[in-house]
């Protein structure tokens, strides 16, 4: 009677159930399943009593951890057990939950199953995770997941031979200047067809990361050969030679700069090991880019110096520990005093000094450059108007500033103001570019210069010749002076060839009504010979060095003398 009832209760649940429903009596053999469960699994009524049919309805992949906890739970003779699992084509979820009776022996004596459908909430799981872990334009792994899973490869890592863990730090060479040609959105198609050629390298031992917009890394986790991370470079490089095809029709090139190091040289975590990776892509990208650079530790100590020398800069800026000395320029023919040129040094001690060349495109880096360069303009024009005043100079001031504070709309009305406070005659100052100046945005440049130039300043082009140099800026862009490198006056001498492109640029120069300045004049020889071929100035440690502003009052008045 109790049994009756039983099946009964069973047989009211089965119909009532909207989750699938399985009871078995293993002793009598009786089974009722609901329809549910017979949907969710995909049977027939004739099979809900064949647990291999039940079992056959398991996605292959999962088959073998429902039986391994089913298993468990009969080992134990625990009464309850769950245990999710995917069903039919791989894409649906089920939570399966299951309650056994054993007898004194330990054999099951009946089953009951609950089956509840879970694939919306593994949908949403499977979103969260990918937003968690996967950068959502390109699909590889996001930074903080790349270098989680790295960071786990290393803690389960032992010592080899060689280093089987090893990381490549991936830069795309001028990214933004592409964009700027291509647009935005062909850019970031352009992004996401590079994500997809790293990713051919993936597999369960190599993984992909995007750090920043361009920035991507690749770890192996367990290597087979040492340096395998070059064979992986190299084949890369290869398939750069091939343009990319874009939906725009545009067929682009790019090429990267690399970084190489690998565990436990470059670090004992994935931070460490990323960021000495990078500090190797840096120097390719200082060296000319488009190459790859294995990490050293004397790479790591530069970055620390470096870094160091940064953060006390920014320091520098605002206590102002700054000097201006300031190096003659003198007409060739007479040697008379034409101007001078104000250097900035940075002071660290009573005796020790830094030169511009070691932190000023640092300070262009951070933005330091506009507040030194603010300050530099008032001090050389302090310094000019005292020596102007008081000891009768009647030279001009140079001032070097940067492609930073020319991109300041408001620069000219500072420079200005500037000399207005000061009743400086615009015409005395000269203001000096390099060419690096005029790469970046050339007709906003031509345009700020054009603008001082119609205020009464002079225009300087210095180092003329050591990069992009091209003739027609000469001709488009409103300058007066022209300064020619020292690396043409090291070996005009000895170089014929050399000498012949020295004699007629300044030939040439000459004839678009330009003045003309040799910079680093160091020998009498270099001297007669700049002055035979007309140069009508001359800069250097051969007629002064950069000196003092005390120095320079002295010079002056030194001067004024044998003038007379």
């Amino acid at each position: 009677m109790n049994e009756d009832k039983n099946i009964g209760l069973f047989e009211f649940i089965s119909s009532a159930s909207d989750e699938g429903f399985r009871y078995v009596n293993y002793n009598t053999g009786y089974v009722i399943a609901s329809k549910k469960f017979r949907e969710m699994l995909g049977i027939s009524d004739d099979d809900v009593g064949n647990d291999t049919k039940v079992l056959d309805a398991i996605y292959p992949d999962d088959r073998e951890k429902f039986e391994d906890a089913l298993q468990t739970a009969i080992g134990k003779q625990e009464q309850n057990f769950e245990v999710e699992y995917r069903v039919g084509d791989g894409t649906g979820w089920i939570l399966h939950k299951s309650t056994n009776r054993y007898d004194k022996d330990g054999n099951i004596i009946e089953r009951f199953c609950f089956l509840h459908d879970i694939t919306e909430e593994k949908k949403k799981q499977a979103d969260l995770e990918y937003v968690t872990y996967f950068d959502a334009d390109t699909g590889v792994y996001n930074r903080n997941y790349f270098i989680k899973r790295l960071d786990k490869a290393i803690k389960k890592s032992e010592k080899p031979d060689f280093d089987k863990i090893q990381v490549m730090y991936i830069d795309i060479d001028n990214y933004s200047v592409v964009t700027d040609s291509v647009g935005f959105e062909t850019g970031d198609e352009l992004l996401i067809n590079f994500a997809k050629l790293l990713t051919e390298y993936s597999s369960s031992k190599i993984k992909i990361g995007r750090f920043k917009n361009d920035e991507f890394a690749i770890a192996i986790y367990d290597a087979e050969k040492e340096n395998e991370i070059l064979d992986i470079y190299d084949d890369i490089k290869k398939k750069l030679e091939t343009p990319f095809k874009l939906s725009d029709g545009n067929e682009v090139y790019i090429s990267i700069s690399v970084g190489i190091t690998s565990y436990p040289k470059g670090g004992n975590n994935a931070g460490d090991l990323i960021k000495c990776a990078d500090i190797a892509m840096y120097h390719v990208k200082k060296s000319g880019k488009n190459s790859m650079c294995v990490f050293e530790k004397s790479m790591l100590d530069d970055f620390i110096r470096h870094v160091k020398m940064e953060n006390d800069l920014k320091v520098a800026v605002e206590k102002l520990d700054f000097v201006l000395n300031y190096q003659p320029q003198y007409y060739s023919e007479k040697k008379e005093l034409r101007g001078v040129e104000a250097l900035v040094r940075w002071k660290i001690s009573e005796d020790e000094y830094i030169n511009p060349g070691e932190f000023i495109p640092m300070a262009e880096k951070n933005g330091c450059i506009v507040n030194i360069g603010k300050w530099v303009i008032r001090q050389a024009l302090d310094d000019f108007i005292d020596w102007k005043m008081n000891y009768g100079y009647n030279g001009m001031i140079s001032i070097n500033i940067s492609a930073i504070q020319l991109k300041d709309e408001a620069f000219s009305n500072y420079i200005l103001q500037c000399v207005e406070d000061r009743n400086v005659v615009p015409s005395d100052v000269e203001i000096e570019i390099t060419e690096s100046v005029l790469i970046e945005n050339f007709e906003k440049t031509r345009q700020a210069l054009a603008e001082l130039r119609r205020y009464g300043f002079k225009i300087a082009l210095d180092d003329f010749g050591t990069g992009y140099s091209s003739l027609s800026y000469l001709k488009n862009i409103p300058i007066d002076t022209l300064k020619i490198d020292k690396s043409f006056v090291d070996t005009m001498i000895s170089d014929s060839s050399t000498g012949i492109i020295t004699d007629a640029l300044i030939k040439m120069v000459k004839r678009l009504g330009l003045e003309t300045i040799a910079e680093g004049v160091e020998t009498k020889e270099q001297y007669d010979y700049l002055k035979k071929m007309d140069c009508d100035n001359i800069q250097g440690f051969l007629l002064g060095r950069p000196m003092s502003s005390n120095d320079i009052k002295e010079l002056i008045t030194k001067l004024n003398e044998s003038y007379k």
